[in-house]
């Protein structure tokens, strides 16, 4: 087959986990397919990324900026199906939301989550109804649905009317040559690059709403009261939550206890886990929640959300709190800092569950799902 991969959404540094999710497939499709050609369709921010991934790939450089929304969406709409025919391509796969609704190949699209459907509060009217509409037409044209959970995939098939067949499932997973428990020497080189505290909680998200920082920082501080030294470092993308996050730790008085670092290099990313005594991910929703298994990979115990998927992807492996409950929250929190057999169980059981995903998995899985839903077996629209 001559495969396309729609990666026209990308915004290195900048969105999280639909970009380990694309960095990753791309590397692993390269390594475990060399029967069928690839395509990838980059913007002018992610020129250059993906030349290492997958040396065998033709890249196709696009004249459009990521950054600029609705341009990308025009050109995607417009340009990217006449791009794909003039190559001959027997199926597109759109790994950002949103794909051509009138495609000269099949197109497959990954949804990573509903999160515009499920939580509205968190986007301005316009963005919303924009997101709606394009995720929408984008799941309904399509050939066929990937996403990143069972959870995803019951609300994709019943808040959009699809059937179950044609949405498939593939699990993210962390990167192995990365995500493993590091050495002291490493730790101790990371501290000082980064000026870490000697203990701290650690997590790692963007600053948008749906993150729970607020209900976070409230735990953390009923925490620190009866953990000496203990402090809380926070890394991801300064999204447009970030000024409420530095009032509610200016207002909570936790100046001194708090370091919000920016989005890092992801080779430091894997030894910043190790140095952590703790990694808590109180997220409201969520698609899968990479973290945690690059947390497990690391073995570091993990205190996160009850929430489905984050139930689906822990399994048993991870202390689940309330993300609603700022009590219930403290109270996890403290009990893995303080009561050493439930930190070494979770660390146990989180390593198991960390082995049982995997990059090269994951890209077979795709390559099935591709391969099924372009011989119609999955069913049509």
């Amino acid at each position: 087959m001559r495969i396309g991969i729609n990666a026209l959404y990308l915004l290195p540094g900048k969105v999280g986990g639909s970009e380990i999710y694309v960095r990753n497939l791309v590397k692993w499709l390269s390594r475990v397919d060399s029967a069928n050609e690839y395509f990838i369709f980059v913007n002018r921010e992610s020129a250059g990324v993906f030349e290492s991934l997958a040396p065998g790939a033709k890249i196709v450089e696009c004249p459009i900026r990521a950054a600029s929304r609705p341009l990308r969406i025009l050109w995607e709409q417009i340009a990217l199906p006449f791009q794909a025919g003039r190559r001959k391509l027997d199926i597109l796969l759109s790994a950002g939301m949103t794909s051509p609704f009138f495609c000269t190949v099949p197109s497959i699209v990954v949804i990573y989550d509903l999160q515009h459907i499920n939580q509205p509060e968190n986007f301005n009217r316009w963005y919303l109804f924009f997101l709606k509409a394009v995720i929408y037409l984008s799941a309904k044209t399509s050939k066929g649905v990937i996403t990143l959970s069972e959870k995803s995939k019951e609300d994709i098939v019943r808040l959009y009317n699809i059937s179950p067949e044609r949405v498939g499932v593939t699990y993210m997973a962390s990167d192995s040559e990365a995500f493993f428990k590091r050495g002291a020497a490493e730790v101790a080189s990371i501290r000082k690059k980064y000026g870490l505290p000697e203990r701290f909680i650690l997590y790692i998200a963007s600053s948008l709403p749906h993150k729970n920082y607020r209900r976070l920082l409230s735990a953390f501080k009923s925490v620190k009261g009866t953990n000496s030294g203990i402090k809380l470092v926070l890394i991801g993308a300064r999204d447009y939550g970030r000024d409420a996050i530095i009032g509610t730790i200016e207002e909570l008085g936790l100046t001194e206890d708090v370091k919000f670092l920016g989005w890092l290099p992801f080779e430091d990313i894997p030894l910043i886990y190790s140095a952590a005594e703790l990694f808590v991910f109180p997220s409201l929703h969520e698609g899968f929640g990479i973290p945690v298994v690059e947390a497990f990979a690391c073995g570091v115990p993990v205190v996160c959300s009850g929430i489905e998927p984050l139930k689906e992807v822990a399994a048993g492996a991870a202390c689940l709190v309330d993300p609603l409950s700022v009590e219930e929250m403290a109270e996890g929190i403290g009990k893995v800092l303080t009561e050493r057999p439930l930190r070494e169980r979770l660390v146990r059981d989180g390593l198991k569950r960390a082995a049982e995903f995997s990059w090269e998995k994951t890209a077979r899985e795709t390559l099935s799902i591709m391969g099924e839903f372009l011989k119609g077996r999955q069913g049509g629209l």
